[in-house]
């Protein structure tokens, strides 16, 4: 009975590591998913401004409430499906950047919020940022 005994607590021992790895693991896949999550919504949002021309993309700050699908933001259409999820948060910013009164480039930044695990209170972020030049000077 003994024996038994010690043998169920050194099989208690060697298993005790393997169920922690396991344990992390899922915990590092479901994060990867969500920054996975993010950085496509980041770049989903970045190509809709970098496909309108230069004339239409209009400085200033949008955020999730601006940022829909099937809306308009940057005085422009939404030309591609926008993914809408619940636990994502998007914001962006256009600011004009110009040389002797003329504007040669639109700084564009993509911010994604998200909740770092499922039922998380913490959050974490993710940013984009580009140049679109003006190529009409």
């Amino acid at each position: 009975m003994l024996e038994i005994v010690f043998s169920i607590g050194i099989l208690a021992l060697i298993m005790l590591p393997v169920f922690m790895t396991f344990s992390t693991g899922n915990r590092n896949i479901q994060l990867t998913d969500a920054e996975f999550r993010a950085h496509t919504a980041a770049i989903e949002l970045m190509e809709q401004i970098v496909s309108l021309p230069f004339g239409k993309i209009t400085s200033g700050e949008y955020d999730s409430n601006a940022i829909v699908d099937g809306g308009q933001f940057a005085n422009g259409p939404v030309l591609y499906k926008i993914t809408t999820a619940d636990d994502l948060w998007r914001t962006m910013k256009i600011e004009d950047i110009k040389r002797d009164g003329r504007v040669l480039f639109k700084k564009i930044t993509v911010t994604i919020k998200f909740a770092a695990a499922p039922g998380s209170d913490r959050i974490r972020e993710f940013f984009m940022k580009t140049l679109v030049a003006n190529e009409t000077l």
